[in-house]
């Protein structure tokens, strides 16, 4: 046991830390080199290069047997999202709406034109009368 060591300490941690003490200087000197940063670029451009591959024959695949791609799925996901913020929006506005009409005490005055359907045309403003020139 080192003496960095609290006593008890398991048999495992001791391997851990022995073996990070001798990699650790090792790895950070290989981190710093020009070469791993470039390597670990084209390493990346390689991964992304195969996984957006894959999935384009993987997606024609399914496109062939008439079925969604993942694709398509999370495009529909996405729309699905948008949909359910747009109806919870909608729904927060017209209970907004319909608490002010509650807590407003003035009554409504009957439309002029009659009764309207709540789902019908919109009653329309009156119009003005056109006006007379004055007499001479």
């Amino acid at each position: 046991m080192t003496s960095a060591q609290p006593p008890g300490t398991p048999l495992w941690r001791q391997a851990f830390d022995a073996a990070e003490k001798a990699v650790t200087p090792h790895a950070e000197n290989l981190v710093r080199t020009p070469g791993f940063a470039t390597g670990v670029t084209l390493l990346r451009r390689a991964q992304t290069m195969a996984r957006d591959t894959a999935r384009g024959v993987s997606a024609r695949a399914w496109h062939l047997v008439n079925l969604p791609a993942g694709s398509d799925l999370a495009r529909l996901r996405a729309q699905i999202g948008a949909l359910d913020r747009e109806v919870r929006r909608l729904t927060v506005q017209l209970e907004n709406e319909r608490r002010a009409r509650a807590a407003d005490p003035t009554p409504e005055e009957p439309d002029a034109d009659g009764p309207h359907s709540p789902g019908g045309a919109r009653p329309r403003a009156p119009r003005r009368r056109a006006q007379r020139p004055p007499r001479a």
